[in-house]
């Protein structure tokens, strides 16, 4: 209704008092306004189900115009899944309205008869759906920085026939901790009847940066500089980038696959035929990142089914290879230090200051490239070196060096490599060559230099018939004979519990040889292996029956018996080596002796005894475990004797008296799952939870406190002593204070109270009793009960 038209009717209005006749054209224009504007409202405010692309979205207030346009609000827009809006907006009752014909992308249906608009949206315009396929880290891991200290030792003596003496060997190993810096040192002394001798091995003061996965290292190191250049060991300084800090971060290239989907949908991922998980989507984009796989070359296949039944599969062909880094990600280790000479053999042999380093860029996630280099104070060795992702044909590596320095040392040599694996066949090649004069550090002078060197390899396996390769290698040197070689090898799994393999082998330098070898492994239960084996070489044929129970995670048994045939043609003798050890709570004891027969009856024994273990401390404990192999745990269960506590799912050992008990062997920077047997904890002791997950630095202990606490409840009667009569102090909270915190009971009929879990002690209690502060001790004894009765406390209020 327009004003005009509500004008033309004023003439329905009856009565009009003689005092308002002045206003009447005022109050008439403003009655038709006000009408018409609700007119409008009413006609245009419309209440209609949406649907997005095929999904329900639920009841929505919409306004329909005269030219059957859909003004929708914009915040109404976002929560049905359209994230940006982009068209006209207009502003109605202050509230951004945007018109559905004017965005782009964007098609609408009305229906009048079901009140209904349909809106199909381009999915590009639609959210996203992100779908990660790494594995979950645990949610809540410990990242101990305790400070401590360990000292690893070993004993070993040896003993020929009749038990006399041969040699007695001591090792040992030292570390200390504090926060992020280890101090380690490990050093061996050997006793002979005519000698013996002590050797200092690795001494160094290690930084680890967890959070740039860097290492920092002072003292003695080993370092590496690449396929062309020398690995070393020296006394100074380095620094790398170490990605086993973070064992969860794939360094490697990952896929991932990005769509739309235009209606809701069920959507299935293969991967190489094996389903890894099956997602809902709704209408958009979906996003599937870090797909990570070790088999080289294989498929992804996306399997998208629509409401109606219609599917689309999409296939992705993929390689994965630990020989390319993904984007952006560098690896690296740069060493000065003087090269430690006859390691192993003397204690502080150092020689010249040398300098080595090798550095590679993921510059993309199919492109890899890098360098290495090396040098002494006249001698110098470089070159670059690259990686590349053909397709998913496999992966070619490419590595070139420069040496350059006195004596002779001026040459080059090169490298192409190329390797090729999915789920059945697999292939290499490699080529390597050199120049007479080119020369690395590590390079002894005296050795038979190569000149040209080839391998190539292919292999093929199925599950049916089992795995089949063929090796070839061909080695021409500048002086001395040169090589070639020829193996073939097969293995199979006969059932789950058995395995067979052989390998066939012809060497030809200086002369032909072939050697055969066949096997069999039986594993007849969990812990324990037998295997037989037959060896021929030329003139030799070797025999071998044994049986292992393997080493066991905590305490218990292991051990080995073998028996060994030896025929040289001309002499054969048999051998029999048992051994067994023992791994007790505070170390390891073992015990192995071999026993050779010849044909003439003759026999010559060895024997060897053997004791290792480790002091350890962390958390204010010393005590007695078994060698520390990486890094360590003390795990305390409050002062509960005898509760098992397990590694893994493994069980570890039993708390002793104090409720503590040593995890030597957790390993650094992976979650470590500890866990406490619950059955083992008293029914009167509260406990906060029974797992834990340790991230421990490298070589490092940690102290790994289980919260509990004995259940002990205390009551009494609160009593008022006022001019001399006592009252119960019926109804009122009580304040205590507890190790500097304050905590608060309440009191009920006849002054009774109660309260948990606070230990033996005495604690100032407050009362506020008619708007006076009544101040006494309330004085909880030693008891092992589990409730104490106080009986009647007294609060004398007239002090």
């Amino acid at each position: 209704m327009s004003i005009r038209q509500c004008a033309l009717n004023k003439s329905k209005f009856v009565y009009i008092p003689t005092l308002l006749k002045p206003f009447i054209p005022f109050f008439l224009i403003l009655f038709c306004f006000l009408l018409s504007f609700s007119y409008a409202q009413s006609s245009d405010i419309v209440i209609v189900a949406v649907t997005l692309n095929g999904q329900s979205k639920g009841e929505y207030y919409v306004r329909l115009t005269e030219d059957r346009d859909i003004l929708m609000r914009i915040a109404d827009i976002r929560e049905i899944g359209i994230e940006n809006p982009e068209g006209r907006v207009t502003e109605i009752d202050r509230e951004p309205h945007i018109s559905l014909r004017s965005m782009h992308g964007v098609q609408f249906t009305f229906n009048e008869k079901k009140l209904g608009v349909e809106i199909t949206v381009d999915p590009s315009l639609l959210p996203t759906k992100i779908i990660e396929f790494l594995p979950g880290r645990q949610p809540k891991v410990y990242y101990p920085r305790d400070t401590s200290a360990f000292f690893n030792y070993r004993l070993d003596y040896y003993a020929g026939d009749s038990f006399d003496f041969n040699s007695f060997n001591v090792t040992n190993e030292a570390g200390f901790r504090t926060g992020d810096i280890l101090f380690f040192s490990d050093a061996f002394y050997t006793k002979k009847s005519d000698d013996e001798k002590f050797v200092r091995l690795m001494t160094n003061i290690t930084y680890d940066y967890r959070g740039g996965l860097q290492r920092f290292i002072a003292g003695d190191f080993v370092a590496f500089s690449g396929d062309l250049g020398s690995t070393l060991t020296m006394g100074g300084i380095s620094f790398s980038k170490i990605y086993r800090m973070d064992p969860y971060l794939i360094k490697n290239p990952m896929l991932n696959v990005a769509g739309f989907v235009t209606l809701p949908s069920e959507v299935e991922i293969y991967l190489n035929g094996m389903r890894l998980r099956t997602e809902r989507l709704s209408p958009g984009g979906f996003d599937l990142r870090d797909i990570n796989y070790y088999g080289g070359a294989g498929l992804l296949e996306v399997i998208i089914r629509d409401p109606f039944g219609k599917e689309e599969r999409l296939n992705f062909p993929f390689y994965f290879s630990d020989l390319l880094l993904r984007k952006g990600l560098h690896e690296y280790s740069y060493n000065l230090g003087a090269i430690r000479e006859e390691f192993g053999e003397e204690s502080n042999t150092y020689s010249d200051v040398a300098f080595t380093a090798f550095h590679r860029y993921g510059y993309s996630d199919k492109l890899t490239l890098g360098y290495h280099a090396e040098a002494l104070k006249d001698f110098c060795n470089f070159g670059p070196q690259a990686s590349y992702l053909i397709r998913d044909k496999g992966i070619i590596s490419v590595s070139l060096s420069k040496s350059l320095g006195t004596e002779g040392r001026d040459g080059a040599a090169g490298i192409l490599g190329y390797t090729y694996q999915d789920r059945r066949f697999n292939a290499r090649f490699f080529v390597a060559g050199f120049t007479e004069n080119h020369a690395r550090i590590s390079d002894d002078l005296t050795n038979e230099k190569p000149q040209f060197e080839t391998s190539a390899g292919v292999g093929y396996s199925t599950e049916r018939f089992g795995s089949f390769s063929v090796d070839f290698l061909s080695l021409k040197r500048f002086y001395g004979d040169d090589r070639q070689a020829f193996t073939a090898s097969y293995s199979k799994a006969l059932s789950g519990k058995s395995t067979v393999f052989a390998t066939f082998r012809n060497t030809n330098e200086e002369r032909s040889s072939n050697e055969f070898f066949v096997g069999i492994n039986y594993y007849p239960g969990r812990d324990h292996t037998v295997s037989a084996s037959y060896r021929q070489n030329e003139d030799t044929h070797e025999e071998v029956l044994q049986i292992t129970k393997n080493i066991p995670v905590g305490e218990g048994i292991s051990y080995s018996a073998s028996i060994e045939r030896t025929d040289t043609g001309g002499d054969n003798f048999t051998s029999i080596n048992p051994s067994v050890q023992y791994n007790a709570k505070r170390g390891i004891v073992a015990a192995e002796t071999k026993i050779d027969f010849d044909r003439e009856g003759r026999t010559h024994e060895a024997y060897r005894l053997s004791a290792a273990g480790s002091i350890a401390y962390v958390g204010g404990t010393i005590g007695l475990s078994r060698p520390i192999i990486d890094s360590f745990g003390l795990v305390k269960v409050g002062d509960l004797k005898d509760v098992k506590v397990f590694y893994n799912n493994e069980e570890i050992g039993r708390t002793n008296a104090s409720g503590k008990v040593f995890v030597p062997n957790l390993s650094a920077y992976y979650d470590n799952q500890i866990t406490i047997n619950d059955k083992d904890i008293p029914m009167d002791y509260t406990i906060s939870g029974v797992m834990k997950f340790v991230s421990p630095p490298l070589r490092s202990g940690s102290f790994i406190a289980f919260d509990i606490m004995k259940f002990q409840a205390i009551t009494g009667m609160l009593k008022v002593k006022i001019k001399g009569e006592i009252k119960p102090a019926e109804f009122y909270e009580v304040s205590m204070l507890v190790d500097g915190q304050e905590i608060t009971f309440p009191t009920g009929k006849g002054g009774e109270f109660y309260f948990e879990n606070i230990k033996p002690g005495r604690y100032k209690t407050v009362l506020k009793y008619l708007g006076k502060e009544c101040i006494f001790a309330m004085i909880i004894p030693e008891s092992n009960d589990m409730i104490i009765d106080l009986k009647e406390v007294i609060c004398e209020a007239d002090r």
